[in-house]
This record gives C-alpha cells, sequence and structure tokens, in this order.
C-alpha cells in the first residue's frame, strides 16, 4: 500500500527505535514521506541515523519539541517489560508510561497535531478463554491479575484518548494489540518476551532445554510488519478514539510455538516442561473482525516464516542487545 494520503505530511514516530517504532519508521521512509523518530536509551539502526532524533519523553519540554509542526504522531514510546520483569516488579512501569503517554497526548493537543494513532494493548480485557472482540471489554471486571498494574494505566489512557477526542476535536486511533515479535525485539534475558527469549536459547544450543510450565499457554503472535501496516491503515482512516484490536487472531500454544523454533533454529533437542514454575495468563487471542471490516485488507505472515525472519535478522544483529 502507498498510503497516497499520507504524501506531503510530517509524521513522529515516537520509540521510533524500538520493535514497532523501526518498523513504521522504516516503512515511512522507503514510501518517501517525511518522518521523524525519536528514541531515548536505544540507537536506532545506522542507515536510518538522520531521520532520529532524542528526547526523554518524562519531560513533557521534550514531549512539546518532538511534537511542534508535526502533522501526524505515532505513539509507539513505551517503558516494556518480559514477563520475568513484570513478577519482579509488578509497578515499575506504571509513573513512566503514565508521564510518557499523557504528556504526548496533552502536546499532541497544543501543538495543533492532526492526527494520532496510540498504541494501546490486550492487557486492557478481562480473563476470556476466545478470541475477545473490542466491544466485549467489560471495565467492570479486573484484568488478568498478572497484567493488573499495566492493564489498569491502559485502560485509563484509552479513557484519557478519548477525552482529548471529545473535549478537544483532537483525532486518535486507538489499536489494542497483543504479542508482536520481529527483528529489532527486545533479546536480553531481563526484557525479552517469549519468541525472542526462546529463539536466543535455541542458537545457543541449550540442553536441556526448559520451558516454564505445561506448553498449554495460547498466544496470538502478529509479526511487527504487519502490524504497522495496520497502523498506518489507523492513522489514514480510523481516528476516532474507537478501539480496534490489531493481532494475528490465530491461537498458537506454547508447544507449537517451541517445536517451531527448535525446528527453524536446527536444534533437535526435546524440550522439558517445568510444572513447578509460574507461566503467563492461559490465553490471550483477539478478534480481528472490525479490522477486517473497517481497514484495507492486511496480508499477514505465517508463525513460521516471521520466526525465520526474526532469525536471520538476530544472527545479523548480535551486539544489539
Amino acid at each position: 500500500m502507498n498510503f497516497e494520503s499520507m504524501q506531503g505530511k510530517k509524521i513522529l514516530v515516537t520509540g521510533g527505535a524500538g520493535l514497532l517504532g523501526s518498523s513504521l519508521t522504516k516503512r515511512l521512509v522507503s514510501l518517501g514521506i517525511s518522518v521523524k523518530g525519536t528514541f531515548f536509551s536505544r540507537l536506532p539502526e545506522e542507515s536510518l541515523k538522520s531521520n532520529y532524533q532524542r528526547y526523554d519523553f518524562t519531560k513533557y519540554e521534550d514531549c512539546l519539541a518532538a511534537t511542534e509542526g508535526q502533522d501526524y504522531v505515532i505513539i509507539c514510546a513505551v517503558i516494556a517489560s518480559g514477563v520475568a520483569s513484570v513478577r519482579k516488579s509488578p509497578t515499575v512501569t506504571i509513573l513512566p508510561n503514565l508521564g510518557i503517554h499523557a504528556g504526548l497526548l496533552e502536546a499532541c493537543y497544543e501543538n495543533g497535531v492532526e492526527k494520532v494513532v496510540w498504541i494501546s494493548s490486550s492487557t486492557v480485557y478481562q480473563e476470556a478463554f476466545y478470541p475477545i472482540r473490542e466491544d466485549e471489554l467489560d471495565l467492570n471486571k479486573p484484568t488478568y491479575k498478572l497484567y493488573q498494574g499495566i492493564g489498569g494505566v491502559y485502560r485509563y489512557l484509552e479513557q484519557l484518548a478519548r477525552c482529548y477526542y471529545d473535549k478537544h476535536g483532537l483525532k486518535i486511533g486507538i489499536v489494542r494489540t497483543t504479542s508482536i515479535y520481529g527483528p529489532y525485539d527486545r533479546f536480553d534475558e531481563q526484557n525479552s518476551h517469549v519468541i525472542p527469549a526462546l529463539i536466543k536459547r535455541a542458537l545457543h544450543k541449550e540442553d536441556p532445554f526448559i520451558v516454564w510450565g505445561n506448553g498449554h499457554t495460547v498466544r496470538d503472535f502478529i509479526y511487527v510488519d504487519d502490524l504497522a501496516e495496520g497502523v498506518l491503515n489507523v492513522l489514514e482512516g480510523y481516528c476516532n478514539a474507537d478501539p480496534i484490536n490489531i493481532s494475528n487472531g490465530t491461537p498458537v500454544k506454547i508447544k507449537q510455538l517451541v517445536k517451531m523454533i527448535l525446528d527453524i533454529c536446527d536444534h533437535p533437542v526435546s524440550p522439558q516442561y517445568d510444572l513447578t514454575k509460574p507461566t503467563a495468563v492461559p490465553y490471550r487471542v483477539l478478534d480481528n473482525t472490525k479490522a477486517g471490516t473497517l481497514l484495507r485488507k492486511m496480508e499477514k505472515t505465517s508463525l513460521k516464516e516471521g520466526i525465520r525472519k526474526t532469525v536471520e535478522w538476530y544472527t545479523s544483529n548480535l551486539s544489539r542487545d
């Protein structure tokens, strides 16, 4: 897709050196669109450095400076952590994420930004053992206990985004997504999510190959370039503060994922499942019917192909994390 309506617009991608931000920045550059990516601690790709500028969005003055003169803003900046970090420090990301996102929304309003897309999360949802729709979010029910802190933050920030739309007319798209993976992911032990963690261990030929839990946990993994395309679709035509799910929508058991990664990494070992260790929430899959109806048709990368691409990127960039 060419996204011709974005030609001539200045687009800011906050968190532009992260997983989703890197994909978005590269895609916009390839389309010849004026884009500025931001980074803080993680450096951007060398070939794209001229498109980046460093900001600290915990400081409101940086939020104002970054959004000044921009037509569109995509808010990917986030203080993220893996499941291990969430278990160890369940509230550590709450304060910085509240400050970053509230500051950027206010700055977008103050600077007269035309459109904003804000990346929310499937952690807003209550427990459900089926692919859940946007209108099935029940704020009278708690989030999954593991995500009690950050899930509550995202619930609040969605309401805040709606407030800016209702009170100030700021056009905002809200994207709820789930487990993202792909190039530019985090592979360090402290912050990595399940796919990069398993890839790193498989490439290092761990034996025994121990996986926490029973392997029956179900997830919905979306390849980052697919999500980036979906985000640009929302930016183009669905900025009405009405949340929309964008994920792969295909349930995958962790046992299936582990086998696939071991095969792709050529590590023919039998995984051992440690039932004494805690696992994450048992089921998290999104229903994508709304996106399929309201947005342009998007091709989605198969999990096998996405993992293969991620392994290729990681083996070529072993020094990034």
